[in-house]
């Protein structure tokens, strides 16, 4: 056999062994890193430190209507945004907490499973009673112009799939934000706060 058809041979041999090893490693790669999904907080309002709400309150020498609470609800409207191109993602339950200044869990609500498409966004609009707050303290704070903290956390197990592929295993999502609120009773950035998760992380953006 000539040097040059023994060439020939090997390239023909090797140059799809290589490219079937290039797309194995691709496709692994791809199926393993996730940039999202992307969580946004666009509202977080506490009717208890509502001024406006309080001068409603009838007032008579028997009470004192600063230490008298009105609502101790917290609602919350919150963003999933699919940021992976051609990934669709199925979430499990979502569960978020939510705490006061990080001293203890003061609600809790579970966002049922769902499926999102990639490049999709879903809202989630919820109302969770609180407990163990601190109202009085909160409410000297934010009548003196001064704001109060809630945290919220966010932990979930969701999986990715890539179009006609399979779901992958599932991944632990923990994403947490300071919320600062006012006397509005509204967080007081006043803007959508965003945070990306990726494997157990996040970044504020």
């Amino acid at each position: 056999m000539k040097l040059s058809e023994c060439c020939c041979l090997c390239y023909c041999i090797y140059a799809p062994i290589s490219a079937c090893i290039v797309i194995t490693i691709c496709l692994t790669v791809d199926n393993n890193y996730y940039a999202g999904p992307l969580c946004c907080i666009k509202e977080f309002y506490v009717p208890a430190l509502d001024l406006s709400s309080r001068d409603k309150i009838p007032y008579n020498n028997n009470s004192n209507k600063n230490n008298t609470v009105i609502n101790p609800s917290l609602f919350f409207d919150l963003s999933f945004h699919n940021i992976e191109f051609e990934h669709s993602i199925r979430y499990g339950d979502v569960n978020i907490t939510i705490s006061y200044d990080r001293n203890g869990t003061i609600a809790s609500y579970v966002v049922p499973s769902f499926d999102q498409e990639w490049l999709e966004t879903d809202y989630r609009r919820e109302v969770v009673e609180s407990r163990g707050v601190p109202w009085e303290n909160a409410l000297k704070a934010v009548l003196n112009g001064s704001t109060v903290v809630f945290r919220v956390d966010l932990a979930a197990r969701p999986k990715f799939k890539r179009q006609f592929g399979k779901y992958s295993k599932k991944k632990d999502v923990r994403i947490g934000a300071d919320v600062e609120v006012d006397g509005t009773g509204l967080n007081s950035e006043g803007e959508e706060r965003g945070y990306s998760a990726r494997l157990g992380c996040f970044t504020a953006l």
